[in-house]
């Protein structure tokens, strides 16, 4: 490209209607400045897809409504946890996907790492609000304050996105979270996309013992 700068610091900025080239060197400097803090140090990031893992979750609502109709294999008291850990299975699941989808492809224009960025946001919401339900229906905690688990850190991630102020963020940063190769951070925690990963396929689990538990006609 001429100007002897390191590859990461040439992004795509097509999609800014300004812009004269497809390609142009952009500095440390302006992408941390004006579009997210260490946006400079996001080179390769790869999240794993769990999509064929779970090829019927399109279906996971159709088949317990149905199941419940002709089977009755979850009693009415117990019906609304079904449904909202349903949902929120379901959520996660496709968030997470259209995470590694907008990943795939690219992070290296400001409207993709923007949609990569809201999708895993909306990930961690219905992650967190999923295992919250399972959590306060089995009247247990899924970490103790200060352990530092995947799950700890979730919840904090998931209230630091939900619950900002845009006026108290550190001096410099323009958003509560970001992107990293390895992970989502916040400025005090982190949690990386296999830690991610491995909460999505728990929760979906979940969703597929929720549709093929025993109905109270058949052996146990």
């Amino acid at each position: 490209m001429g100007s002897g700068l390191p590859s990461e610091f040439y992004w795509e900025t097509r999609d800014i209607p300004l812009a004269g080239q497809p390609i142009m060197p952009i500095s440390v400097y302006t992408l941390e400045t004006f579009v997210s803090q260490e946006i400079s140090k996001l080179t390769a990031c790869s999240p794993r897809s769990i999509a064929t893992e779970f090829p019927e979750r399109s279906s996971w609502l159709n088949q317990f409504v149905l199941r419940r109709i002709f089977h009755n294999h979850v009693p009415d008291e117990r019906a609304p946890l079904a449904f909202a850990l349903l949902r929120r299975a379901e959520s996660a699941l496709d968030e997470w996907e259209l995470s590694c989808d907008a990943v795939a492809r690219g992070v290296r224009t400001v409207s993709g790492y923007f949609k990569a960025l809201r999708h895993f946001e909306s990930c961690i919401a219905a992650l967190w609000q999923g295992v919250d339900f399972g959590r306060r229906a089995l009247d247990t905690s899924v970490f103790q304050k200060g352990d530092g688990s995947p799950y700890e850190r979730l919840n904090f991630i998931y209230n630091k996105s939900r619950h900002f102020d845009c006026h108290a963020l550190p001096s410099g940063d323009l958003h509560p979270l970001w992107i990293a190769n390895d992970g989502i951070y916040t400025r005090e925690q982190s949690i990386t996309f296999d830690e991610l990963r491995e909460i999505v396929v728990m929760l979906a689990r979940i969703a597929n013992n929720i549709l093929t538990g025993p109905s109270p006609t058949e052996p146990r």
